[in-house]
């Protein structure tokens, strides 16, 4: 592989859909990507992401390109600069692998709960590392 990255329009934005979505479900669905963006200036329907993702309109306006760019977390050139694509790729890469992890399950698991019960959470890791520092084993 050159480094280059000469995918359209359309694959990258499946891709976008495809990979960025909460860890504990799979991909948005093109309402869910309309609802997303529905306030945003380049709001657009179901359909019209759904022909932008299939490339039957493989030409979106500045405003939706900025809508959805919004929506999925990246820069706007994403779409557009293959260096910014390939970065913005692997850091989606390492994100997704991570949230597959031990580690990346337990953060979602406690991002779910509410402000106070994440605090009594960190101070029932913070004793049970110092039970085991003290005394060199798992404490229970």
């Amino acid at each position: 592989m050159d480094g280059r990255d000469s995918r359209t329009f359309a694959e990258r934005l499946r891709h976008l859909i495809k990979t960025v979505h909460p860890a504990d479900r799979g991909p948005y669905s093109y309402r869910e990507v309309e609802a997303g963006i529905r306030d945003h200036p380049g709001a657009v329907t179901a359909a019209y992401v759904q022909q932008l993702a299939s490339g039957k309109q493989p030409n979106p306006r500045k405003h939706t390109i900025e809508a959805l760019a919004a929506f999925f977390g990246v820069p706007v050139a994403y779409f557009f600069d293959d260096a910014v694509a390939q970065r913005v790729d692997a850091q989606l890469s390492e994100l997704v692998d991570w949230r597959n992890t031990e580690a990346g399950e337990l953060m979602q698991r406690l991002t779910r709960l509410s402000p106070g019960h994440r605090e009594a959470v960190a101070a029932m890791i913070d004793h049970l590392a110092a039970c085991e520092r003290r005394a060199g084993r798992r404490c229970g």
